[in-house]
């Protein structure tokens, strides 16, 4: 078996050039102005804002932080929440509502055997499949949709980023950060553009447009004949369907891990920027580096549990963090005995 292709970018801090592209966005930027004059449209012209999240069981309360954090910055606002999910019980249900008093939930149970029964990873959950029943689960008067995954903590108001205009394009995001989208295109055999790969964890969909084509299943069809090559499995897929036809949205709206930390030090957050009022608005805790494990430093953690102090899963995820962290101290123990063992 062939060694599956990776196009993790070895270095690729936040972006500060231009980089011509095609279509409705002529660059991509950091220019604060650029952003400001694309993505300012007043939050409060909405009537009702459609969030979706897909989940497994194991993961609702971290639903539930991203859910408090999203409605804690839109308070006046109007949600319908979406959740998809492959079987999470009925008793289950009421803590996440409890986390949205007064908003409308719907849960959507994906029966699509050809989602239920696609293999995981162990860096991408399965729940990341769920994203891809929203066409065909999501009831049909919501025409728009805005896909969250459940690992981010909203610092924005969300009703700004739903009120983004797709022009063109089926989906909206923001570039991933860690991907070489160069090599990824040449694999691929796509053209070869910088920033083009977006990540998959925060998407505007335009869910009348994307059901009247097929792109979807063309998703669905590239899992189950390039499973292998597919290192972000689902995200990959979407990136080949979609290449060089999503609209590109202001970084701050997802901002990745590498956005924030390279080897260990800053590479973005700095007082300029700050100044500048360039904060995020949603930050994503992307790779292997979970506030509720003891893998590695996020500055932003501290949002994370600034959020799950006000949901019912407080205690439930302690325990996940201090059962991480006695298996992070026995594996650091073990492996200096082995050093030592080793050492001539």
């Amino acid at each position: 078996m062939s060694k599956r292709p990776s196009f993790f970018a070895k270095s690729m801090p936040f972006a500060r050039t231009n980089v011509s592209l095609p279509g409705d966005i002529s660059s991509v930027t950091d220019d604060p102005a650029v952003w400001e004059a694309r993505s300012k449209i007043p939050p409060r012209d909405v009537s009702e804002v459609v969030i979706a999240f897909g989940i497994d069981a194991g993961y609702l309360p971290h639903a539930a932080v991203a859910l408090t954090s999203l409605i804690d910055n839109a308070r006046d606002a109007r949600f319908r929440f979406l959740i998809v999910h492959d079987g999470i019980p009925l008793d289950q249900h009421a803590d996440l509502e409890r986390c949205a008093p007064g908003q409308r939930f719907e849960w959507l149970e994906i029966t699509d055997s050809r989602l239920l029964n696609m293999e995981g990873r162990r860096h991408v959950s399965r729940a990341a499949y769920h994203r891809l029943a929203l066409p065909d689960l999501a009831p049909a008067d919501v025409s728009k949709v805005l896909y969250l995954d459940a690992d981010v903590v909203v610092i924005g108001d969300i009703r700004e980023l739903w009120m983004q205009d797709l022009g063109d394009c089926m989906i909206g995001g923001v570039y991933d950060v860690g991907i070489d989208s160069e090599a990824f295109a040449k694999h691929f055999g796509l053209p070869p553009k910088r920033l083009a790969y977006f990540n998959s964890g925060i998407l505007l969909l335009d869910l009348e447009r994307i059901r009247q084509g097929n792109e979807f299943s063309q998703v669905l069809d590239l899992l189950e004949t390039r499973f292998e090559e597919l290192d972000q499995i689902d995200q990959d897929a979407l990136n080949v369907v979609f290449w060089g036809q999503w609209k590109h949205f202001d970084p701050l709206w997802n901002v990745q891990r590498r956005m924030l930390m390279q080897e260990g030090r800053p590479c973005f957050a700095e007082k300029s920027e700050m100044a500048n009022d360039r904060r995020p608005k949603i930050i994503h805790f992307t790779e292997h580096n979970k506030p509720w494990s003891i893998d590695g430093y996020h500055p932003y953690i501290w949002k994370y549990y600034h959020y799950l102090k006000r949901t019912p899963y407080w205690d439930a995820v302690n325990k996940i963090g201090e059962t991480n962290f006695k298996k992070s101290i026995r594996r650091r123990i073990k492996t200096t005995l082995i050093w030592a063992l080793l050492k001539p």
